[in-house]
């Protein structure tokens, strides 16, 4: 049991540091196309929302596929596409229960599904930030 605590609290901080990553990154986005004086550097404001909720989809992506290798490390699911799409429908909260773990790592799961609703609450946050910053900026400005 405190194995499996111990690389659910690694898994956990692994994906944390890949979403403060995308933050850093789609908030750089947000304030560089927003902000610059220079108008070939401006983008519509529907591209950038659309951009930061695609990198954010793309980082889940990878965040499914640690937690995929972890199971994999660990011997709970032998190939990597079930367990790729174990991890994916686990991190969603999804559960159809078509494939489980072991008994040995039912608690790892449990992990797995605690991270994923963490990580979409705060992706619903980078993407209404950056709304904020794209839509919002004219508003806020004092004429």
């Amino acid at each position: 049991m405190w194995n499996n605590i111990f690389i659910g609290c690694l898994l956990i901080l692994i994906t944390t540091f890949l979403h403060g990553l995308t933050t850093r990154y789609t908030m750089y986005l947000a304030i560089k196309y927003t902000e610059s004086s220079k108008k070939r550097f401006k983008i519509a404001k529907e591209y950038l929302v659309s951009i930061t909720v695609l990198i954010i989809f793309f980082t889940i992506i990878i965040e499914s596929i640690v937690w995929a290798l972890g199971y994999m490390v660990l011997g709970a699911i032998e190939k990597f596409e079930p367990a790729f799409y174990f991890s994916l429908v686990t991190f969603t909260t999804l559960g159809y229960g078509d494939i489980t773990l072991g008994e040995n790592y039912r608690l790892l799961a449990s992990f797995e599904a605690a991270n994923g609703i963490i990580i979409f609450g705060w992706s619903t946050a980078i993407v209404i930030a950056v709304v904020q910053k794209v839509y919002l900026q004219k508003y806020s400005k004092k004429d």
